[in-house]
């Protein structure tokens, strides 16, 4: 992976004490980028940024949050990456009204901030959690996938989407979603540290040192190779670096006169199921993953796998895709392996 050759100079950073914000942060510092922060700290870890990073403790909810980090610019930032929000698809089944709230309601506050600020372009974190299940013909999913999601998490990241959509088309400002799909690794010293912790890999490691109990395995006897659910694994440092071009290009289209609104689908391309995984993390950390089997949760999708092609080709960017790297960069993080 090599740097993005469009450096930015002023981004605010929404979200920024989260697993991907603080990383992108200190990518974007690496690329002489000035950075402000805006987070409520409820599920972020203000420790996690660098001290010298300025950040607003506040909620993408309350106008005047998001426009006080806007002011500490001085001058309009070039752009908002926006990554705060809930993200556990569990959660937004018993409390999909927070969900709407939080990532819904919290997109339209920031967005119409970025306008009346003269913010030239807008990224959003959405998720692979908007397709739906059913995608005839199709075992991994572009940017013309079917939309259908079935979550209330998935349902509030869309229309995060449209929010955004309907901004640039005003001419004011670019924007572009980019669909995450399973986020995993480490990098820039920042580890996996949700509470509480939902994704995978960050699981399983703690799980086979120990420090949590056995792993759940939610669903074994999905429609799929194994039964479990199967999912593609990214690269923090790819994801960040897809945040980076993919808001510099924003940034270019709308000094061109260009408004445009873009989906961009940031995934390796490969799955793996959550046996493949565990089976991983066995092998990377010489020691076996306590689990236990589980009846699938309400809301999982049993296979979602990206179609990077496009991202490849607009962001000329390559994701790595070795599961054994994403494992063993998580522990390292952790402190759990040398």
């Amino acid at each position: 992976m090599t740097a993005s050759r469009f450096p930015l100079a002023r981004v605010l950073v929404t979200g920024a004490a989260g697993f991907v914000g603080s990383t992108l942060v200190r990518h974007l510092l690496q690329q002489g980028c000035q950075v402000v922060g805006l987070d409520s700290l409820e599920r972020g870890h203000q420790e996690s940024l660098p001290p010298h990073v300025p950040l607003v403790r506040g909620d993408v909810r309350d106008p005047a949050a998001v426009r006080a980090a806007l002011l500490l610019f001085g001058r309009p930032p070039e752009a908002c990456i926006h990554l705060a929000g809930l993200i556990l698809v569990g959660e937004s089944m018993v409390q999909p009204a927070l969900y709407h709230d939080v990532n819904a309601v919290g997109t339209q506050v920031v967005t119409d901030a970025c306008l009346h600020a003269g913010v030239a372009a807008l990224t959003l974190a959405s998720s692979a959690a908007v397709l739906g299940s059913y995608q005839p013909g199709q075992t991994r999913l572009g940017e013309a996938a079917m939309v259908a999601p079935e979550s209330p998490y998935g349902a509030s990241k869309l229309a995060a989407e449209d929010t955004i959509a309907a901004a640039s088309q005003t001419g004011l400002l670019s924007s572009v979603a980019l669909r995450l799909f399973n986020v995993a690794g480490a990098s820039q010293g920042c580890a996996e540290r949700h509470d509480p912790e939902s994704h995978l890999i960050p699981l399983a490691v703690r799980a086979a040192f120990g420090e949590l109990p056995p792993l759940r395995v939610f669903g074994t006897h999905l429609a799929t190779p194994d039964g479990t659910c199967v999912r593609d694994y990214v690269h923090i440092e790819d994801v960040v670096e897809a945040f980076a071009r993919a808001t510099s290009r924003a940034v270019a289209q709308q000094a061109s006169g260009d408004s445009t609104f873009e989906i961009l689908h940031v995934g390796s391309g490969v799955g793996h199921s959550v046996r493949d995984v565990l089976r991983t993390v066995a092998q990377v950390l010489g020691r076996p993953v306590p689990q236990a089997d589980d009846p699938p949760r309400l809301g999982d999708v049993p296979v979602l796998v990206a179609n990077p092609a496009r991202m490849r080709d607009v962001l000329d960017l390559e994701p790595d895709p070795d599961l054994a790297r994403m494992v063993l960069d998580c522990a390292r993080a952790l402190d759990l392996m040398p």
